[in-house]
């Protein structure tokens, strides 16, 4: 609802668009920007969704996503149904990568609390 509002009067800029990971509604190299926030942590298949991502994106397009750093926090599996604890910036290198990202950026939002997550940021451009 938040991100809705936000929008209001910018809609001949940018569009806001929820769907399947796995096949987004988005036409092949129809976007500027795709932004992952807070979600691959939760698929089975997270670099199917970053290749998905990548898909949507038009050449020189943005690829942000923004997730967790390694973490050993196990009870996040049983409570909030993650799959994954984090991903190392090799992994997501990786999959960004085979997907045609390039210029991967890595910025790191450490956990200022003792049991709280490190987030990461990582941010390239479709090739």
């Amino acid at each position: 609802a938040i991100a809705r509002a936000s929008l209001d009067g910018l809609q001949a800029k940018a569009a806001l668009r929820f769907g399947d990971a796995y096949a987004p509604p988005v036409e092949q190299g129809a976007a500027a920007l795709v932004t992952i926030h807070q979600v691959l942590h939760f698929l089975s298949d997270p670099a199917r969704a970053v290749a998905e991502a990548a898909r949507a994106l038009k050449p020189g397009g943005r690829l942000l996503i923004a997730d967790f750093a390694p973490h050993d926090l196990e009870f996040l599996r049983e409570e909030h149904a993650h799959r994954r604890l984090g991903f190392a910036d090799s992994e997501i290198a990786e999959w960004c990568a085979a997907a045609g990202i390039d210029n991967l950026a890595i910025h790191t939002l450490a956990a200022k609390k003792r049991d709280a997550l490190t987030v990461k940021i990582w941010a390239g451009d479709k090739t």
